[in-house]
């Protein structure tokens, strides 16, 4: 029901009438004094001899009309179309107009009637207007639910990069295309049914990864490590060129991890996987680690054991700290300096306020720990003379105790001594080809095939370092270390994946000078690399022994 505005021009008289069985009554009950009100309930459809639409205007000129005679109906013929609109009778008297529109106005305040309180009669609203780039993406909704995700992440103690998992995008359009009832899985459920039926989908995942083993093989990677609960665990994972997969870990506490213990340990993995197809049995360079190698390859002739390339040149780092002084003495001092600034607040927000880098203390477990150290501190050299010759840092040092007076004048010695700092450089630049090393062996991807031509490449550039800052003299006994932990990998097994690179005879590759100025040559022209060729294949072979 809509009202119209006074002076409004009227319209012309209507065409039909309307019958008394047109209506129905409804009382009013609030309002003793309105009359009983009639609505209709049909209009009849009659054919108008013009073909157009008969307009109806039904009235009273008594004070109290029904509220049939307030609107005017519009009956087309055919009643798809019929409307309601302004009545002409209201819109020409103002004082009808004041009382319906006092009772539409009590009716929204206190509701219809007594019986329909809870009625009200409401207005339409205007929706917001959205503006066209708005309504496309939606920003307002679309901020709201990133912010809730944010929540989420932070109230759990969740990394933000749990953002760039695929797996997480998959739930959130698995969310958008769930249910409009959609509820999410309680715990009980999750930690239960859902986690049995989540490792038969990974299981299913990896049966193609499965299947190449029989006609690739693989290796088996086996490690020691400790949970949060701080349990020794052993892990096993299987490896080939088309990635890594974690089979199983066991709890060794209360267990020693002898030889023998660790050799049933890796032999269950084996018969569980076939021994035909696994080719070598990759660990560390533990003792205990050793005896199992040995004891594998006395069991499966045809099987490799080789110790972790990562961990066998992490050692030739301690090797060169043991054999030389001067580089154990310069790291000593590398490591009093950061020791120092990380264990006295003061003194490290003095040095951060003149560097955007940090100083780096590395854990006993980082490989490669002496080069880091000393690289990320030849960089902040600056920074640290820096924050020394400062007034805050004289006035911090003088209020400071005398253990800490005499510490910190050993530190700003070191940082000020110029032969110091040429040791740095020259220790970084002697076992930078060992660190690239270790990270290009740390990287994903079969490495294989590469590594007993990089390695003869790191020797040569340590080689040409040590000759170019006069250390030529101690080079023997870099040879020496480097060689005698290069021996204890399987050197036959990396001749054969040397071998059976494409690359090496390639005629550019050939062309180029080596490291040192030697000149390269194909691996089947290389008599080591042959001899250690066919060592491997001989061992590979079928041995009836074995069967």
């Amino acid at each position: 029901m809509v009202f119209g505005k006074k002076n409004r021009a009227g319209t012309s008289e209507e065409d039909g009438d309307l019958n008394q069985d047109d209506f129905v009554d409804l009382a009013n009950e609030d309002d003793q004094n309105v009359e009983e009100a009639k609505v209709p309930v049909g209009i009849h459809n009659r054919k108008q001899s013009s073909g157009g639409l008969s307009q109806q205007s039904v009235h009273d000129s008594s004070n109290s009309k029904p509220l049939i005679d307030e609107v005017r109906f519009l009956k087309p013929g055919n009643r798809k179309n019929a409307e309601i609109k302004r009545c002409t009778a209201v819109l020409n008297d103002r004082e009808l107009y004041q009382r319906l529109l006092k009772k539409v106005n009590d009716a929204e305040k206190f509701g219809v009637s007594k019986s329909l309180k809870c009625s009200v009669v409401t207005k339409k609203q205007n929706l917001y207007y959205k503006k066209p780039l708005e309504q496309s993406f939606s920003i307002m909704e679309r901020s709201m639910v990133d912010l809730q995700i944010v929540k989420a992440l932070c109230a759990n103690g969740i990394s933000f990069n749990v953002l760039r998992n695929p797996q997480f995008y998959d739930m959130i359009n698995a969310i958008r295309k769930s249910p409009e009832c959609y509820k999410a899985p309680s715990s009980e459920k999750a930690r239960t049914v859902l986690l049995d039926e989540c490792v038969r989908d990974v299981d299913k995942i990896l049966t193609p990864f499965k299947d190449t083993w029989y006609s690739q093989g693989l290796s088996i990677v086996s490690d020691g490590w400790s949970n949060i609960k701080h349990n020794p665990l052993i892990n096993v994972l299987a490896v080939n060129s088309h990635g890594a997969m974690f089979m199983h870990a066991n709890d060794f506490s209360g267990v020693e991890k002898t030889g023998e213990r660790n050799v049933e340990f890796l032999r269950q993995a084996i018969e569980s996987i076939g021994p035909s197809n696994v080719l070598q049995v990759v660990t560390d360079n533990a003792a205990n680690c050793k005896a199992v190698g040995k004891e594998l390859e006395k069991v499966y002739k045809h099987l490799f054991w080789s110790p972790c390339c990562v961990h066998t040149l992490n050692l030739i780092f301690k090797d060169f700290a043991s054999e030389f002084i001067w580089l154990e003495d310069t790291y000593t001092k590398g490591k009093r300096i950061v020791k120092y600034f990380l264990n006295h607040g003061q003194a490290l927000a003095i040095f951060r306020y003149n560097s955007k880098l940090v100083l780096l203390k590395v854990a006993k477990t980082q490989f490669a720990s002496h080069y880091v150290l000393l690289k990320r501190l030849l960089i902040c050299r600056e920074a640290l003379s820096t924050t020394i010759s400062l007034n805050s840092w004289r006035d911090w040092v003088k209020q400071s105790d005398e253990h800490t007076r005499q510490v910190g004048q050993l530190v700003v010695d070191n940082i000020r001594d110029d032969e110091f700092w040429i040791e740095v450089e020259n220790i970084v630049r002697i076992t930078k080809p060992i660190f690239f090393m270790v990270k290009f062996c740390d990287s994903e991807g079969p490495k294989m095939g590469e590594i007993y031509k990089k390695m003869d490449n790191m020797l040569e550039e340590i080689k040409e370092v040590m000759t170019e800052i006069m250390y030529e003299l101690y080079f023997p006994q870099v040879e020496e270390i480097v060689l005698k932990r290069l021996e204890k990998m399987n050197i036959p097994l990396h001749c054969l994946g040397f071998a059976l690179s494409p690359r090496f005879y390639d005629t550019h590759y050939l062309e180029k000078l080596a490291p040192g100025g030697i000149r390269r040559q194909a691996p089947n022209l290389d008599k080591e690399v042959v001899q250690g060729v066919m060592q491997a294949l001989n061992r590979i072979a079928e041995n009836r022994d074995e069967e």
